[in-house]
């Protein structure tokens, strides 16, 4: 081992969010030894961290996890983290927190605030001051707070790790550029190990075709690919049971439950409970091919060009080498690794997404899997070992 690091991340694996699963692999191959303060939660799957080659100590801190965005809660972590770190301080050689939460990286500040000389990794899985998703969800808590610790973390930390360009020229703009050369851009992973070596047996003789995750009720809906099944086989009357799309996730949004049930081809849709992560791995491989939706803004309605998260899905689908279809916008990170994949893009007009189906399901799309392989774990690991090499060798020099 190379060092020991303190990791600050309220969500963290074996827990099974996206986000815990991203910090987790983005670590779990390094160089290092870690400690790693969360947030214990209801549900998990031990299972994954099987796949841990570093050394990870965790530990659990107990609050109200459904509600993490109150002072209270925050307060219990903060008081908590920092009563850990204290208590091993002198094993550490710097610490990293992790923007899911956003006090994660209060309790890092802090840290540094006590500890000046001790280096600080910031990792933001998404940026939030220019999050345009944060807008649409009513009574949001502790927006400023959160954009007070945001730019607080870009300004303090020795170094920032984010996951893509766009998602970095929209954090270090305006008074913020000034810390742009303290970024460094390292993308999400997935872990071969983790797929079975053959995929799910399926009986249904059918095209088909899997979107796995969250959607919601703006900007990100089931909408325009339901209404895409209908208008392609209005064209093509002939593809008519050649197909089926199956969404594996949480209970659809009302308004797509309403477009759903007002399909004409209704039964070539279906919506099936969620699964466990490495069950959707799993239904992955067993897949024709996979659907990525991703969220579609503009300078109008949101203040963005762009759609500037890259999904962790993304690699996910990658890892089960399949062709992928993108319901997402021209500029973006998801849709930059699409178009280098040799894979199809559509945005949300109905007649497009129609089109990129059809494309799919006549087996026409055929990825390069040698771009998949630029996002593997050991790659994307020894990447976060050379971020915090740097930051070591530059404090140690």
């Amino acid at each position: 081992m190379r060092g020991k690091g303190f990791a600050v991340s309220w969500l963290f694996a074996p827990y099974v969010g996206s986000a815990d699963i991203d910090f987790f692999k983005r670590i779990k191959d390094t160089a290092f030894a870690w400690d790693v303060v969360q947030v214990a939660r209801d549900s998990r799957d031990d299972r994954i961290l099987r796949y841990a080659t570093a050394p990870i100590e965790r530990f659990e801190i107990q609050t109200d996890h459904n509600n993490p965005r109150t002072l209270r809660a925050r307060e219990d972590f903060m008081r908590e983290s920092l009563a850990l770190f204290e208590a091993r301080r002198a094993s550490y050689d710097f610490i990293v927190s992790h923007s899911n939460e956003m006090v994660s990286h209060d309790v890092a500040a802090e840290i540094k605030r006590r500890h000046p000389a001790l280096p600080w990794i910031a990792y933001f899985g998404d940026l939030f001051e220019r999050n345009p998703y944060v807008k649409y969800i009513p009574n949001y808590p502790l927006v400023q707070e959160n954009i007070d610790i945001e730019r607080q973390t870009l300004r303090m930390a020795d170094l920032v790790i984010l996951n893509n360009e766009y998602q970095k020229s929209l954090m270090f703009c305006g008074p913020m550029r000034r810390y742009a050369s303290k970024c460094v851009v390292i993308p999400h992973c997935f872990d071969p190990r983790m797929y079975p070596a053959d995929g799910e047996e399926r009986e249904n003789p059918h095209f088909t075709l899997v979107h796995t995750g969250t959607l919601y009720h703006v900007k990100r809906t089931a909408e325009p690919l339901l209404r895409a099944v209908d208008r392609l086989i209005e064209i093509y009357p002939a593809y008519r049971n050649r197909f089926e799309v199956v969404f594996f996730g949480n209970t659809p949004t009302s308004r797509d439950i309403k477009v759903h049930t007002n399909m004409v081809n209704r039964n070539h849709v279906r919506f099936e409970e969620p699964v466990s992560y490495l069950k959707s791995l799993e239904i992955m491989c067993g897949a024709d091919a996979l659907i990525l939706i991703d969220g579609i803004f503009s300078p109008e309605e949101d203040g963005i060009d762009c759609n500037p998260f890259l999904a962790g899905k993304l690699m996910d689908y990658m890892g089960a080498r399949k062709p992928v279809l993108g319901i997402t916008m021209d500029k973006g990170p998801s849709a930059d690794i699409l178009r280098a994949s040799g894979n199809m893009l559509a945005d949300d007009r109905i007649d497009r997404i129609a089109f990129v189906l059809k494309r799919y399901i006549d087996r026409k799309v055929s990825p390069d899997f040698g771009i998949y392989q630029q996002y593997t774990a050991d790659r994307i690991g020894r990447m976060m070992d050379e971020a915090f090499a740097s930051v070591l060798e530059a404090r140690a020099a």
